[in-house]
């Protein structure tokens, strides 16, 4: 009988391997990064070409390997990490399956030039398909270059799904800032098309933040410091009057490991609840040490996910740590335990003796009489019953109140005829302010009028982009941006979109600011400036953007911007009217439901 089950060939394997570990450029620029670290480097440079498609370069200074350890690094579940199963709770390293090299080799084209400190000759190696092709001399430093090409050259399938090359450069960038933010004692420099976007000096780690995300950023940070039994706390957290509606600046560090955890970021949550809305995320830069017997980060080949032995105390301390470092830099208000919170009371005159109080009682007091002052509830005819209840049904906004149903003795009173046209008897609009209450034929409509408006102003902005660019107005005093790099490749690529939305703006010869010359005559000058940065946070979020989605983004913010909420009568018949032109009058722009539909029958 013929075998069913055989063993795969090690290309195949390498390749199935790589759909984990090598999911897009970033992963490769994520593994070979912290391969630099781990080799002791000083300085590293990571060079990409068309977003790393093309070409991925990492260069370090590190300790570098000889000939045996560059050939068996590209085997699979060789490193030089760990030696046994036990070694995995005592990790100081980034790398430790020894899967990254293997499967990086068997999905692109690879070179490997490495020297080791007093060697006059190194090793270059060149690999396809996860073997080698080419073994030479290398006389070259200390240290090691990894070339990557053509990712995904022999798995198209995988090629075809990477995104384009704004998306793909944003996500290295994602990387680099990860790994750089953590070892801010390392000199790192990341080119792309032979472009510097970022040139950073060894220094601290609030300095280091800023010259990643601008100058102007080191203003929002406060310090954050807590040390424990259990884990050790640094780093900063955001103000909370810089936090965002979209997840932004938001890092974990474990052991000098970035990593993901909704749990910790609840922890944060609670921290902020009392300064923050429930829309607002809080930003933070936060450095975790613990044990590592407490640790397991063998949960995933990214290694983002971790598992902590006491994650309860750890969720407590960070709570609590951040917390004190809102309220000991005056970020929330403050609260004087000093003060005297208790009732004044005047005191007594000397000598003076308060009076007895005295009780009262009605000795002729009879509660059979009818007319003894005491008021009882009225009995109600069915007509006034009924009357009673389908008040306070209508009235009744609490889905999960129920009210009872109608008895015998009044059902018997409503007819046909009595059934209530709403579109005829009553005026369009029935109440107003943060919500409005209307009606439409037999169906009675509840309103969200601030979102009303913004699907109304949207619509007439959304219109005029796309017959002709929003009228801009000159500033009489510029604004000045603080921005990233990476926010400068987005300006550059949309030029012609930002053009169109009214703002004009210069970019500084260090690309490090953006001034804002120019913006939209629908928006006040004092605006303009908060407007292009909620704007610029949009688009950074963007998975896939085209022209058509930016334009629609500019327009929701200044549709948003422009929404008041409250208005008077005659304003909030003239929105009905213009909401239900619309058309799509029950869904904003922003996905948010504005109208709460209740039919007539549901009334009776």
């Amino acid at each position: 009988m013929t075998a069913l089950i055989s063993v795969l060939p090690d290309h195949v394997a390498n390749q199935i391997a790589a759909g984990e570990v090598v999911q897009r450029p970033a992963s490769v620029v994520k593994e070979l990064l912290e391969n630099s670290i781990d080799a002791g480097a000083t300085k590293i440079t990571l060079s990409l070409t068309g977003a790393g498609k093309t070409a991925i370069v990492v260069t370090d200074n590190g300790s570098g390997m000889n000939a045996t350890d560059a050939e068996l690094c590209f085997r699979r579940h060789a490193t030089s990490k760990i030696s046994s199963a036990e070694d995995l709770f005592k990790l100081n390293t980034r790398g430790f399956r020894g899967e990254a090299m293997a499967s990086i080799a068997a999905v692109a084209h690879v070179q490997l030039k490495t020297n080791t400190a007093g060697s006059e000759m190194g090793t270059s190696l060149k690999l396809e398909d996860g073997k080698i092709t080419a073994n030479l001399p290398y006389p070259g430093p200390q240290g090691s270059i990894v070339e990557v090409r053509n990712l995904f050259y022999n798995v198209p399938a995988r090629r075809k799904f990477l995104k384009n090359d704004r998306i793909e450069l944003r996500h290295c960038i994602d990387e680099f800032h990860r790994v750089a933010l953590v070892h801010s004692d390392i000199e790192w420099v990341l080119k792309s098309d032979e472009k510097v976007l970022f040139h950073l000096m060894p220094e601290n780690s609030r300095r280091r933040i800023s010259a990643i995300f601008g100058r102007k950023f080191d203003e929002k940070l406060v310090p954050i410091s807590e040390d424990t039994n259990v884990v050790k706390v640094t780093g900063f957290v955001l103000k909370p009057e810089f936090a965002k509606k979209k997840r932004g600046e938001q890092f974990f560090f474990v052991n000098g490991r970035f990593i993901k955890s909704p749990y910790l970021h609840n922890a944060l949550r609670e921290a902020f609840e009392e300064v923050l809305s429930a829309e607002h995320h809080p930003g933070y830069f936060l450095f975790l040490e613990v044990d590592p017997n407490g640790l397991d980060v063998n949960i995933h080949p990214t290694k983002t996910e971790v598992k902590f032995e006491d994650e309860r105390a750890i969720y407590a301390v960070l709570r609590s740590a951040a917390r004190h470092a809102i309220g000991q830099f005056n970020v929330a208000p403050a609260i004087d335990f000093n003060s005297e919170v208790s009732f004044s009371v005047p005191p007594m005159p000397k000598g003076h003796i308060p009076p007895q109080p005295k009780i009262r009682v009605n000795p002729n007091f009879n509660p059979f009489e009818p007319d003894n002052g005491i008021s009882r509830p009225q009995l109600r005819t069915p007509d006034e019953q009924y009357e009673r209840i389908k008040t306070e049904k209508l009235l009744n906004t609490n889905p999960e109140l129920e009210v009872p149903a109608l008895s015998n003795s009044v059902e018997q009173f409503w007819s046909e005829e009595d059934q209530i046209n709403l579109s005829e008897q009553m005026p369009k609009v029935l109440a107003w302010g943060k919500y409005m209450v209307t009606v439409l034929g037999n169906k009675l409509l509840l309103i969200d009028t601030k979102q009303a408006q913004i699907r109304v102003q949207f619509d007439q902005i959304w219109s005029k982009l796309q017959g002709a660019s929003v009228a801009s107005q000159q500033l009489l005093f510029p604004a000045t941006m603080q921005i990233t790099p990476a926010d400068a490749l987005l300006l550059e690529e949309y030029a012609s979109a930002f053009a169109v939305t009214g703002f004009d703006w210069n970019l500084s010869a260090d690309r490090s600011s953006v001034e804002i010359v120019g913006a939209p005559v629908v928006l006040a000058a004092e605006e303009a400036l908060g407007a292009m940065e909620r704007f610029m946070d949009e688009l950074g979020n963007m998975e896939d953007v085209s022209e058509s989605k930016l334009l629609k983004a500019f327009a929701l913010e200044l549709a948003t911007k422009s929404a008041i909420g409250t208005v008077n009568k005659e304003a909030m018949e003239h929105l009905r009217e213009q909401l239900f032109s619309s058309t799509n009058p029950s869904i904003g722009p922003n996905g948010k439901k504005i109208i709460t539909e209740l039919q007539q029958e549901d009334l009776v």
